[in-house]
């Protein structure tokens, strides 16, 4: 059963708070010298007055302390997308900084 997040209190303490909307896994192959797998999470902020309702992050599973994406929008999909391009964009520069 879903959580009625109405009836949870956040005190002022607490800034920030998202529940998990969604998460996958996403493979980036550049080719054998740049690959990468993202887990991503989409949230949605808990907040009344969010202007960017939804939140992406990625967390690169070969390198748990590696780059990590996030992305913004007005809907769960639209989070996800931004997220995954600024994935793709930190990869390709990466590739093209080796090649260069």
């Amino acid at each position: 059963m879903p959580i009625d997040w109405s009836r949870v209190v956040f005190t002022e303490h607490m800034k920030e708070a998202a529940a998990v909307e969604a998460q996958c896994q996403v493979v980036l192959d550049f080719g054998p010298e740049e690959r990468a797998c993202y887990e991503i999470t989409v949230l949605r902020s808990l907040a009344d007055d969010a202007t960017q309702p939804f939140f992406a992050y990625g967390r690169n599973l070969g390198d748990a302390s590696g780059y990590r994406p996030v992305g913004e929008g007005p809907s769960p999909e639209e989070a996800l997308q931004e997220c995954l391009a600024e994935a793709g964009l930190y990869h390709r520069r990466r590739l093209k900084q080796a090649t260069s």
